[in-house]
C-alpha cells in the first residue's frame, strides 16, 4: 500500500513523546508507545514488536507533550518491523484544537530553521 503524504511538514521529536495506544473496538488491546513525529494529518509511533495491531485498525492515542496530555483517534495506515520494535503510521481523524495550534507552531519553527539554513548557505 503506497500512500503519498500530501502535507507541508512532519515535525520530528528529538526525544520521543511517551504515551499509549488503545485499539478502538478491543479495549483490552493496548500498550505503551513513543511518538516519533507528528503532522496535521497524523503521527508515527514505535511500540513493542508484537503489538497485536493490524492495518486499518482504529486507535485511541494518548501522549504527553510539554506536561499536557492529549488524546486523538486515528487509523493505522502502515506498520514496519524494526530490530527490537514496531513502527506505525497513523492517519489522525481530528486533533483537539489546542494540539492543532501546537502542531502549527512546530511547523512554523521548522520553516524558520529551514530558512535560516538556506540563508547561511547563500554566497
Amino acid at each position: 500500500m503506497n500512500e503519498r503524504r500530501h502535507e507541508p511538514f512532519r515535525y520530528p521529536f528529538q526525544t520521543p513523546l511517551p504515551g499509549f495506544y488503545n485499539k478502538k473496538f478491543s479495549s483490552h488491546l493496548s500498550g505503551p508507545m513513543e511518538v516519533k513525529d507528528i503532522s496535521m494529518n497524523g503521527l508515527r509511533f514505535s511500540c513493542d514488536s508484537q503489538p497485536g495491531l493490524s492495518m486499518k485498525d482504529e486507535l485511541f492515542l494518548t501522549f504527553i507533550y510539554e506536561n499536557k496530555t492529549f488524546t486523538a483517534e486515528g487509523r493505522l495506515i502502515w506498520m514496519k518491523m524494526e530490530e527490537q520494535y514496531m513502527t506505525c503510521g497513523v492517519h489522525v481523524f481530528e486533533y483537539p484544537d489546542q494540539l492543532k495550534e501546537i502542531i502549527a507552531k512546530l511547523g512554523d519553527s521548522l520553516k524558520n530553521v529551514q530558512n535560516d539554513s538556506m540563508e547561511t548557505k547563500s554566497p
